[in-house]
């Protein structure tokens, strides 16, 4: 009987990457007033929406949505968050 070690290299698998998301921010974008992050969020090739994080709200808009922005505040998106759990 042969004993391993702790370690010991586990077999590598290749993953397929399911989801990419894109930032573009600038460091002087913070600062201004009404400044938010974009997110692009990616399945492969297809754009499944955008993200968009403020200071006062988070905004998701999918990819095949046709009426902007659907903003929720910050304290109602913890409280929908701590639901999941």
């Amino acid at each position: 009987m042969e004993l391993r070690g702790p370690f010991i290299a586990a077999k590598r698998r290749e993953i397929a990457t399911r989801y990419a998301v894109n930032i573009s921010l600038k460091a002087w974008d913070i600062a201004k007033a009404g400044a938010a992050v974009t997110l692009k969020i990616r399945a492969r090739d297809d754009l499944l929406g955008t993200i968009e994080i403020g200071q006062g709200t988070f905004g998701w808009k999918s990819a095949r949505g046709k009426n902007g922005f659907k903003h929720v505040a910050w304290r109602r998106l913890a409280d929908k968050l701590d639901d999941l759990h």
